[in-house]
């Protein structure tokens, strides 16, 4: 899947979004020289940085520290602007994250704002290292 979106979690419930190792504005798809995050790949970061927002809550909780978690997602739209279809996120945990915590974050995936008002015909799949 091609154009990787990598939204890091910086602490204090910040999170940085980059393409291509650069961080950018949103402006419109049309004529894209791929110099500027589209519309379709800001709903894609959105969706990566509402998740980690999520998981920040759950870190909270449990006096976790889950600073340089990332989320890499890519994403696969339809032909003429057919809507988004699939969207994998590979997460990635800061060394040191044991498996319960791994779990408790895993867990709320699926939860944020932004995945619940995204059409169910979305295919998800998530991997986590």
């Amino acid at each position: 899947m091609a154009n990787e979106i990598v939204c890091t979690y910086t602490g204090d419930t910040c999170v940085s979004m980059s393409k291509d190792g650069v961080k950018d504005t949103l402006h419109t798809e049309h004529n894209d020289k791929h110099e500027h995050m589209t519309p379709g790949e800001m709903l894609v970061a959105a969706l990566g940085a509402c998740t980690l927002t999520m998981m920040s809550v759950v870190a909270q909780k449990y006096g976790h520290n889950m600073d340089g978690t990332k989320i890499a997602l890519s994403s696969v739209f339809g032909p003429n602007a057919g809507g988004l279809e699939e969207v994998h996120l590979h997460i990635t945990f800061p060394q040191g994250t044991n498996e319960e915590m791994r779990k408790r974050y895993l867990g709320v995936v699926n939860l944020c704002p932004v995945h619940k008002s995204l059409n169910p015909a979305i295919k998800f799949s998530v991997d986590a290292e």
